[in-house]
């Protein structure tokens, strides 16, 4: 009886790799020979699944984008309340205090810097608008005389600080203490 293979289970296993090697040592340590390597399949196998090295890239983005994503939402769910406690939950997430959300924000940067093209600019967008369109009613509805600003300022501050916790090792508890400060007032809880 011939053995049944989950196709997307392996893409995903080999996008676990490609990130692996991404989060450690940036875009330019993905080879076709590493990923299998760190794999622990054959090369032939990665390129059974990927064509090429931009389309391994593109699915591990997209990967770790979607991963991000769920633990956002799980957690502005588990939080409940108000729309500024959601928005309070998400704001922290996106300092990277959580290990899989600390190689996101890597992945990210990895990406960021290359010449990326309009399918990775999508992935790497993804969910910024909503993110933003939450910041802008919350500090709307707590009297902002330009929510508009404030809310890009708070979303602006809390990738900042991710990326300054992530990549250069500043202290979580600083970056969350700053990030609540302005949330505070921008948008007082009530």
């Amino acid at each position: 009886m011939p053995r049944s293979v989950d196709h997307e289970t392996r893409r995903s296993e080999i996008a676990d790799a490609v990130l692996t090697l991404v989060a450690r040592a940036g875009t330019e340590a993905v080879s076709l020979r590493s990923v299998a390597a760190e794999a622990g399949i054959s090369m032939g196998r990665v390129q059974h699944y990927f064509a090429s090295k931009e389309a391994l890239l593109l699915h591990a983005l997209d990967r770790s984008h979607r991963r991000m994503e769920r633990r956002i939402e799980e957690r502005a769910v588990a939080a409940g309340g108000s729309e500024r406690d959601a928005l309070a939950t998400i704001l922290d997430e996106l300092l990277g205090e959580h290990p899989e959300t600390r190689d996101a924000i890597r992945i990210h940067a990895a990406f960021a810097s290359r010449e990326v093209d309009e399918r990775a600019r999508a992935i790497l967008t993804d969910g910024d608008e909503e993110i933003l369109a939450l910041a802008v009613r919350v500090v709307a509805d707590a009297g902002s005389p330009d929510p508009g600003t404030d809310g890009y300022a708070l979303v602006a501050l809390a990738g900042g600080l991710g990326n300054d916790v992530v990549l250069h090792g500043a202290p979580i508890e600083r970056a969350r203490r700053t990030l609540r400060a302005v949330l505070d007032r921008l948008a007082p809880p009530r």
